[in-house]
């Protein structure tokens, strides 16, 4: 998959690869010699963002998203460090990184120290950033107690935990033992790293303790002795799994010893430590993929407005290209792609500002033209030329904005159309009652009380329409969804709280049957029978010159089947 170049606006670019069958997923910045960063279980490669900025005037810096935490596929099975030793490894083999400055933090640390004694010809140097040092009784009883199982719940009770899971581990060490001996001489982490932290917990699932009790289950003493690249151990007062009197090794003739304390200037202070003229390669290489058929692939393409995230399941014939629902990814589309991918390629966005996509450039108010104008930048990018369209509720209005302002689209298919009162239809939804109802945001809190206010705000989708009407007239009669997979799509939403209500606003804000008239290609409207919207869609469909109107089936078989039909009618 060919991933744009430029840089997201923060500096970092974002990339995935593949190395012995199994997706993973970096950051890039800076120039210079290589030096890779990994973070600790489960935290993704963005919590080491300011290190990797500090360090990208002289160093290629490359943070990787360890197996089965952010955007890295799992290793499966019951992992050990040598397990994720050998995968980081891999991965730099994947990137043509034969040789690197390598640094890791907490649990990160100990995945380090194992790459650099089982493949030291890799390693020109390694710095231990509060490395684990553990009695064995200490971690076996880490083991044990830290990781929790937090199994979804409609209540909202797990969000709850994980938050408290999150922030305790900035108040006591260990956090499951609060206590005034246990607590920790330090700043208590902000909000915002807060929510970084419980949406990585929440997109690793029920596996986020893997790294963490394969790193529990090891002793680093052995390894540390059997080192033979130099190496640096940072040491901090603030370090959550080292105990106090903790155990400090002699250095020897490759090692040093210095302690940090936490502060604003770390990533300054920890960039000294890095050697410039260590003997590390100096570039590294975007590696060529070949999936397996029928597999899908995840990659970034660079639009004007920053970075866009794309899945696509490889194949000959003319493409599809599917737009997701709000405020959700294209992750939710992943089924429905693999039905309708027999006979073509297909590809699927995260519209901008849902999933792993940028928002778009600038202060806003946005309008799906923007979104749409992004989608177009997409596919400029991937040289696209005749296509076939999809698009699902918000998604659904985006891909009818690239219809109309796009050549070369030969059918279109809008699922979930929403038309809207103006002041002239009072059988539709007024649309000032939802553009100032609809969109509540969610300003991290310090005790997470805005994740569990958007877990039951999603909920409410689910029981009433639309979901600030809370009375016997707005109750959905509709078989209720499971809980797998109301969880799973507030993972999406839970990625962006910041950012998911720009394209749901613009969706709010546009004026669909007005632009339902103006489609010039063969369009079919559809939707599920306990779609809300359904009862206006066949006015919808009408209103589309060429268009045509279809109730969805109740099995995501029969819809592909419908869909492929549709498609494939000359």
């Amino acid at each position: 998959m060919t991933e744009g170049g430029a840089s997201h606006p923060s500096g970092l670019s974002r990339h995935f690869a593949s190395a012995a069958g199994r997706e993973f997923h970096y950051l890039r910045t800076g120039s210079g010699p290589v030096a890779v960063l990994l973070p600790a279980f489960p935290w993704s490669a963005g919590s080491l963002s300011p290190l990797a900025e500090a360090l990208a005037a002289e160093f290629t810096v490359v943070v990787m998203d360890l197996p089965g935490c952010g955007n890295s596929h799992s290793l499966g099975g019951s992992p050990t460090l040598g397990d994720y030793a050998g995968a980081v490894a891999g991965n730099l083999g994947a990137l043509g990184i034969d040789r690197c400055h390598l640094y890791g933090t907490g649990t990160g640390a100990q995945v380090a120290l194992e790459v650099a004694v089982r493949h030291p010809e890799r390693v020109a140097d390694v710095v231990l950033d509060q490395l684990p040092l553990l009695e064995d009784s200490q971690r076996s009883e880490l083991a044990e107690r830290f990781c929790p199982r937090f199994d979804p719940s409609w209540d909202g009770a797990h969000i709850a935990a994980i938050w408290w899971w999150c922030r305790e581990q900035s108040l006591f060490r260990p956090w499951y033992r609060p206590a005034a001996e246990t607590r920790l001489d330090a700043d208590e982490s902000p909000p915002d790293v807060l929510q970084r932290r419980a949406a990585d917990v929440l997109r690793a699932g029920d596996r986020y303790g893997d790294g963490l009790r394969a790193a529990f289950a090891h002793s680093p003493a052995n390894s540390l002795s059997r080192l033979e690249v130099p190496w640096t151990l940072v040491t901090s007062p603030a370090d959550p799994l080292t105990p106090p009197g903790g155990r400090i090794p002699a250095p020897g003739p490759h090692g040093t010893l210095i302690d940090l304390p936490p502060g604003p200037d770390r990533s300054l202070q920890l960039r000294e430590l890095f050697d410039a003229n260590g003997g590390a390669d100096r570039s590294l290489q975007t590696p060529a993929r070949t999936p397996d058929a029928g597999a899908i692939e995840r990659g970034y393409l660079t639009t004007t407005s920053g970075q866009l995230l794309m899945r696509r399941i490889a194949g000959s014939g003319r493409p599809l290209v599917m737009l997701h629902a709000s405020p959700t990814s294209s992750a939710l589309l992943e089924p429905l792609m693999q039905k309708l991918a027999t006979g073509r390629p297909v590809i699927a966005f995260d519209t901008a500002g849902n999933g792993d996509s940028d928002p778009p450039v600038g202060e806003g108010p946005f309008n799906i033209g923007d979104f749409a104008a992004i989608v177009n930048d997409a596919l400029d990018v991937l040289e696209m030329g005749e296509i076939d369209l999809y698009g699902t509720h918000t998604g659904a209005l985006i891909a009818t904005e690239v219809a109309l302002t796009r050549r070369g689209i030969h059918r279109l298919i809008l699922e979930g159309v929403t038309l809207f009162d103006d002041g002239d239809r009072p059988d539709l939804l007024p649309r000032p009652e939802l553009l100032a109802n609809y969109l509540p945001t969610f300003e991290p809190t310090w005790d997470g009380t805005h994740l569990a206010a958007a877990w039951h705000f999603r909920r409410a989708f689910t029981t009433y329409w639309p979901w600030f009407r809370r009375t016997r007239d707005g109750i959905r009669w509709v078989p209720m969804m499971e809980l797998a997979a109301f969880h799973r799509a507030f993972v999406e939403v839970a990625k962006r709280l910041d950012t998911y209500h720009l394209p749901y606003r613009a969706a709010l804000a546009y004026p669909t049957a007005d632009r339902l008239g103006r489609i010039e290609v063969p369009t079919l409207i559809a939707a599920h029978p306990d779609d809300p919207l359904q009862a206006h869609s066949p006015e919808a469909a009408g209103l589309v010159p060429d268009g045509r109107w279809d109730t969805l089936p109740d099995d995501i078989t029969g819809v592909a089947h419908l869909y492929e039909n549709f498609l494939s009618d000359r």
